[in-house]
């Protein structure tokens, strides 16, 4: 596999699972990358947005399709304990 390199727009029609580059034709990997990555911005959004990113499995070509995710914050799983105590 390549070192990834630019990611390239492309509209995907009824279905893209088949690579541009090498054609490969079982589908993608996935990741995510900050749309603020490459923004200097001061201002916080309430809702971290990221783009979608293919990733061809055989040559690491990437692909952005336009899709645009959020993920809900993560939920304070911590459990305060009753401490018990002899009379």
């Amino acid at each position: 596999m390549t070192v990834p390199g630019e990611i390239t727009t492309i509209k995907a029609g009824r279905e893209f699972r088949i690579c541009p580059s090498c054609g490969y034709e079982l589908g993608f990997h996935m990741s995510f990358i900050s749309v603020n990555a490459e923004k200097d911005n001061p201002v916080k959004s309430t809702r971290e947005v990221y783009r979608v990113i293919l990733i061809c499995p055989e040559c690491g070509a990437r692909y952005d399709v336009g899709w645009r995710v959020t993920f809900p914050e993560p939920e304070n799983r911590v459990v305060k304990a009753a401490v018990l105590h002899d009379p």
